[in-house]
């Protein structure tokens, strides 16, 4: 059995060892407004970031998942009470070995996807 495990490991290191990696970090710059659910495209970074608060997730390239890589922002920005799901305007290209730092602030452009008319 021992020897069947160690061969099986080693290819599973190797093959997962051919696929790159990049970082991408999300920091919330927006005054009294905490970011929820925020995710670039079927990444989640964060559960929840508070004002000044920044989180990072690493992206791994798969046989499904290729790099480069362009997507919006997606959030929910909570406010007193109130809360609005938004995306950024501007696409975000993530590349192989790439440390993207996207920043969303009180002028960022974002737009309500549902308020958009057909």
């Amino acid at each position: 059995m021992k020897k069947i495990i160690l061969p099986f490991l080693l290819l599973v290191l190797t093959l997962s060892s051919c696929y790159d990696k990049a970082k991408i970090t999300i920091q919330n710059k927006v005054h009294n407004a905490t970011l929820v659910q925020v995710s670039w495209d079927k990444h989640s970074v964060a559960s929840s970031l508070l004002p000044g608060e920044g989180s990072t997730s690493t992206v791994y390239e798969g046989p499904d998942y290729r790099f480069p890589k362009t997507s919006v922002v997606k959030f929910y920005m909570k406010r007193e009470g109130n809360q609005v799901y938004l995306e950024t305007k501007y696409r975000f290209t993530l590349d192989a070995n790439d440390n993207l730092l996207i920043v969303i602030s009180d002028t960022t452009q974002v737009i309500n996807p549902s308020l958009i008319g057909d």
